[in-house]
């Protein structure tokens, strides 16, 4: 046997992707409790909007009890329907997201689109304006990306041109 001493971000690498496969076996399932898309959709609505209400009130000054409760009460949304002219919008819909502790700044998604995407403190990117650009532009970044963290979703306007086309090519980067 012999001893090897790994470079610490090697290690972090590692326990970044052994999270990620357990995201990914909790995301698909395995070893869950079910649980209805409702009751998350109500969850994290409810907490979002909690957080918000919470920093507002800080922000104000004062005592955030009475808008906190106000912001956790049961939600309802309207329903979208498209103005006459607009565009329609599709029920699976899924926003693009970047793994941005995993950034290389390589600099393809913001020569793509830098209406999308945007560097941080950090030097890291991240999605400043997910409808900055075509669900065609995420997925051409998506592709260019050397790190592989970029993840397109899913357009919410499906009427762009060849857009059947565009989320085939998007599939394997979600």
């Amino acid at each position: 046997l012999v001893r090897v001493l790994v470079a610490a971000p090697i290690v972090e690498s590692c326990e970044d992707r052994k999270n990620f496969w357990f995201m990914l076996k909790e995301l698909a399932g395995l070893d869950k409790v079910e649980t209805s898309i409702v009751d998350i959709e109500d969850k994290v609505r409810k907490e979002v909007v909690g957080k918000i209400a919470q920093g507002l009130m800080q922000l104000a000054g004062g005592n955030s009890s009475a808008i906190l409760e106000l912001a956790t009460q049961e939600l309802t949304s309207p329903p979208v329907t498209a103005a006459s002219g607009a565009s329609t919008f599709n029920a699976k819909y899924m926003a693009p997201w970047i793994e941005t502790e995993s950034c290389t700044s390589c600099d393809e998604c913001t020569k793509i689109n830098g209406k999308i995407f945007t560097y941080n403190n950090n030097n890291k990117a991240f999605i400043q304006n997910p409808n900055g650009g075509s669900y065609q532009d995420l997925v051409k970044a998506a592709e260019k990306c050397t790190a592989r963290v970029i993840h397109p979703g899913l357009p919410a306007d499906r009427n762009e041109k060849d857009i059947d086309k565009w989320i085939k090519r998007g599939e394997k980067f979600n």
